[in-house]
């Protein structure tokens, strides 16, 4: 058997968009600016978080994340450049123009501190290296939970992201074994056709 399908799934969600309104005044005033795909992907987060606040609340800081996306922040990259030539930029679109902020926002909004990744690449291609990073953690104890999240543009051009919360094999919490359908679901971020992990 495939040692990554010894993985536990604890959670899962999607967003299609943004939902920044979603997420507390506290969160909101400590990321005042973000690119909506660092938003969309939070969203996701907190999506696959919902029903797990014991585990959120027992573990937070032995959570890590891996967020895989070719996309990015291109809207504020955009904005940046756009800024740029007119001789001024926004100190604070610096910081969100940085592929990082897809790992980072969730991980403030969430007070995630275990060990962290950003793979800038396309999910189908990020999501098997970021399920044996993932193992490899969880197997060595440097996490407890990993949360992995995908965001990509879909066919329609509509940004999507989708995020599982992997515990370790024999996790005693709740939880369903990895399956292949899964880590399909997990990397092929087109909008849903009623499926998911």
């Amino acid at each position: 058997m495939n040692e990554l399908h010894k993985l536990t799934v604890a959670g899962s969600g999607e967003a299609g968009a943004s939902q920044r309104e979603l997420f507390d005044a506290r969160v909101r005033a400590t990321v005042r600016y973000a690119d909506p795909a660092a938003w969309t992907t939070a969203s996701a987060v907190m999506s696959a978080l919902a029903g797990a606040e014991d585990l959120l609340a027992k573990w937070r800081h032995e959570i890590g994340m891996i967020a895989i996306s070719d996309l990015g922040p291109g809207g504020t990259i955009a904005e940046v450049l756009a800024e740029g030539t007119k001789g001024f930029s926004q100190p604070m679109h610096y910081a969100a123009a940085s592929p990082g902020t897809l790992v980072g926002v969730p991980c403030i909004a969430f007070g995630l501190r275990g060990p962290t990744m950003n793979l800038t690449m396309a999910p189908q291609d990020g999501v098997p290296v970021a399920l044996t990073l993932c193992a490899g953690w969880l197997e060595r104890k440097i996490a407890k939970l990993m949360v992995v999240a995908t965001c990509s543009a879909g066919s329609s051009g509509a940004m999507m992201s989708r995020a599982l919360i992997l515990a370790p094999p024999g996790f005693s919490e709740s939880g369903t074994q990895l399956t292949e359908s899964a880590i399909t679901w997990l990397a092929a971020v087109e909008p849903a056709s009623g499926a998911s992990a």
